[in-house]
């Protein structure tokens, strides 16, 4: 311990504390005892038990006889170091709204690109009387729809026919849809923490069990060159056997990693040994920033035993508001889940459907506009990152829509409180993971404009000294 920076059993109790707030100690692990404890790191056994004290009293261990002591999460409403306010997995949900002016940097989500998508919409509306004698229903989606999704993924070098694409209402639907058919409640769902926090509540809506994989922050050494271990992945799926694995290999949300070609062919092979299906989510495949290397194949290229299902999306790559995506996977798949889609959703949309078409059948234009788009304002948001609050680090992004920032200590989800009285919407870091650790991180997206990037940085720059505090201040409906 440090000399001079405090009593040796405080601050070991901060540093456990940080590490279950950072993710880097799992909740509901178990602690070494005090003994061992205290050999490792050469301090008096006295020292050990006052800090273990410290925890058990702060909510943060739970300590039995015979059983060991595990971590755990303070109670909402008991935690001492948010002034009462407690640090419990709820993240984003409960926060004010902000204001009318206010800055969303909660979601990742670009504008359309106005060019192509009126284009799109015009074809489409001059092709709509070609459909209004039948009766609307496509179960499985409208079959030049299908047509272009195949085609798109087989230039990209997927070979896909058409009998390997069902349409769905976006990627997240997709997703939902797979969960509740390839998986039943209490299966386990192994995914990367942290993850896409929609896809997470879905796994616990449905009542399956989550099994994060660990993805190191920003600066992390990795042995592997790759922040997803191979090892460690092959590890948990031999000792878990998950029914489902969900993985975001490209651009990761919300860290914007990249995974690496050896890493998928390995995930593939594991996945087929241990008859685990892979949902992998591409919602973020055709964002790579321009100049940025070439994309790894995707994962579906290496799959052999139709262990692969594939998630796709034209709502981050082109528009939120264009609720299109697909299910790529073996025919006998598509065809399961499209009866089980028909109970609760007969069809998509057909005019959506078709302006769905014409943007992929040339999707050039919309997605050089906006890849352009994605990197110059990465640019802007990392320098006024950089200016203003230096200290919060992140790793420079090839792709993408977000930063995954670290910052200077486990105050995340005080900042997302106080950030919408000065005008701007944040998602802290708990908010991406199972068990509301993560507390020094949080995801920023660049999709808004490069003045509303610029002004938010601003604004969260005056309230980030008093958020790293843990001490309230005089902001609006604060009780003291």
């Amino acid at each position: 311990m440090p000399p001079g920076a405090g009593p040796a059993y405080r601050l070991l109790a901060d540093r456990i504390r940080g590490a279950v707030l950072d993710g880097r100690l799992a909740v509901n692990s178990g602690l070494p005892s005090e003994r061992e404890l205290a050999t490792g790191l050469q301090l008096s056994r006295s020292t050990v038990a006052a800090a273990y004290t410290m925890l058990r009293d702060q909510g943060w261990l739970d300590s039995r006889r015979g059983s060991g002591s595990r971590l755990r999460l303070p109670i909402a409403g008991t935690g001492p170091d948010r002034g009462g306010q407690g640090i419990g997995p709820a993240g984003l949900f409960g926060y004010p709204a902000p204001t009318d002016d206010g800055i969303d940097l909660s979601t990742a989500s670009l504008p359309a690109p106005a060019e192509a998508m009126q284009r799109a919409a015009a074809l489409a509306v001059a092709d709509l009387p070609g459909y209004t004698d039948g009766d609307g229903y496509a179960p499985f989606g409208l079959p030049i729809l299908r047509q272009a999704i195949a085609e798109h993924l087989s230039v990209s070098g997927l070979p896909t026919t058409v009998e390997q694409v069902l349409v769905t209402s976006g990627a997240q639907h997709g997703f939902t849809l797979a969960l509740q058919e390839l998986s039943a409640p209490g299966d386990r769902v192994m995914m990367e923490c942290p993850t896409y926090p929609v896809a997470l509540d879905a796994i616990r809506a449905g009542r399956r069990v989550p099994g994060p994989i660990g993805l190191p922050g920003p600066d992390a050494e990795v042995e592997s060159g790759t922040p997803w271990e191979p090892e460690l992945l092959a590890a948990t799926i031999r000792q878990t056997a998950p029914r489902l694995a969900y993985l975001i290999p490209d651009f990761q949300n919300p860290t914007g990693a990249l995974m690496d070609e050896p890493t998928r062919e390995q995930i593939v092979r594991m996945a087929q040994a241990s008859n685990t299906v892979l949902l992998i989510d591409e919602s973020f495949r055709d964002l790579p920033f321009p100049g940025s290397a070439h994309l790894p194949p995707r994962m579906a290229n290496f799959d052999r035993g139709h262990r692969v299902v594939t998630l796709g999306s034209l709502s981050k790559s082109v528009w939120g508001g264009l609720r299109v995506g697909w299910i790529r996977a073996a025919p006998a798949v598509v065809n399961r889940l499209a009866a089980a889609r028909a109970l609760g959703d007969m069809s998509g949309p057909v005019l959506e459907q078709l302006i769905a078409a014409h943007v992929l059948a040339d999707p050039r234009a919309a997605l050089d506009l906006q890849r352009r788009r994605l990197a110059d304002r990465a640019g802007v948001l990392m320098a006024i990152l950089a200016s203003e609050l230096p200290d919060w680090r992140f790793d420079t992004p090839t792709g993408g829509a977000s930063l995954w920032v670290a910052l200077p200590g486990p105050f995340a989800s005080e900042l997302a409180r106080l950030a919408p009285f000065a005008g701007v919407r944040i998602a802290p870091g708990p908010r991406f993971g199972p068990d509301g650790t993560m507390e020094s991180y949080l995801r920023l997206p660049f999709t808004q404009s490069p003045e509303n990037l610029v002004l938010g940085v601003r604004r969260l720059a005056t309230v980030a000294r008093q958020a790293a505090s843990g001490r309230p201040g005089a902001v609006p409906g604060w009780l003291a």
